[in-house]
């Protein structure tokens, strides 16, 4: 087994703190003590990278959800094992997996973790590892992105400036052969349970159960629409009627005029797509359930 500590440089952690990397190496124990720091110089990187590793080689990787999707995309195909650090802006997968937000105590803590089979969405053909979305929290994605500045903040700051404009959009959502339209604010599909740093917008997701948790808050109002959001933020019940939660294996979401889909911070799409879970594609390591 060879142990890689890959790392992209363009990662939030990385531009905060000189040195990460290091830090991070040196706090690896055990058999990952070793690791080859590797940088990468872009995602496709990232997945060549992974991609060209061996079934028992294990590709400790610090970035954000962006980058360790990249990895896992590349693990995917060669069998390699995945173990995420935390290095980006929302950190989804690390917050739903119970993993440390601080890269070197995450490192430190993978001496106790145990492998897992995690499951990976696809938008038509798009890797994605916690939550495609469109709507309202795309939005967010697409102005959160243009920001120098990183950090969870971030995304409420976006929330706030674009919330007196938000719009529902209609969405037609195909299930099972069934299409349902709705006026959505935002639709969901997650594989984990929380998406802009810890919103928890999935409650009962998981990431290895081979199913997608489609949420969509199509409540009639703006107002509604805000206090839906509101609970969400405050992890408080909401109103049946304001948030509808369905589960597939796949869906189509078709709109009428394009729209941006995000998954992972990173735009990976428009309307209309295809989205399928792949159950148990990626190996990870990870802190024992």
């Amino acid at each position: 087994m060879s142990v890689t500590l890959l790392v992209n440089p363009a990662c939030r952690a990385a531009q905060r703190r000189a040195g990460l990397a290091e830090q991070v190496r040196r706090a690896l124990p055990g058999p990952y003590a070793d690791a080859t720091v590797v940088a990468s110089r872009s995602l496709e990187d990232v997945t060549a990278i992974a991609a060209a590793a061996r079934p028992d080689d294990v590709v400790v990787v610090l970035g954000g959800d962006g980058t360790l999707r990249a990895a896992a995309l590349g693990a995917s195909r060669s069998g390699s094992v995945i173990a995420p650090l935390p290095g980006g802006s929302g950190n989804d997968l690390c917050r739903h997996l119970g993993i440390p937000l601080d890269p070197v105590r995450a490192a430190q803590a993978t001496a106790s973790w145990t492998e897992r089979p995690i499951d990976l969405g696809d938008v038509d053909g798009q890797a994605f590892l916690t939550i495609a979305t469109l709507g309202f929290t795309a939005a967010i994605n697409e102005q959160a992105n243009r920001v120098h500045r990183r950090g969870p903040f971030i995304y409420v700051a976006a929330a706030v400036a674009l919330l007196p404009r938000v719009r529902p959009t209609r969405v037609v959502h195909v299930i099972d052969g069934a299409a349902t339209p709705v006026d959505a604010w935002m639709v969901s599909i997650a594989i984990t349970s929380s998406q802009g740093g810890g919103i928890l917008v999935a409650p009962g997701a998981e990431a290895d159960d081979g199913l997608l948790d489609v949420v969509s808050y199509d409540a009639r109002t703006w107002g509604g629409f805000v206090a839906s959001l509101v609970a969400t933020l405050l992890r408080r019940p909401i109103a049946s009627r304001a948030v509808q939660h369905r589960r597939s294996r796949s869906l189509r979401l078709e709109t009428l005029d394009p729209v941006p889909v995000y998954a992972d911070g990173e735009r990976v799409g428009t309307t209309p797509c295809t989205i399928r879970v792949r159950p148990g594609a990626v190996r990870l390591l990870g802190p024992a359930r």
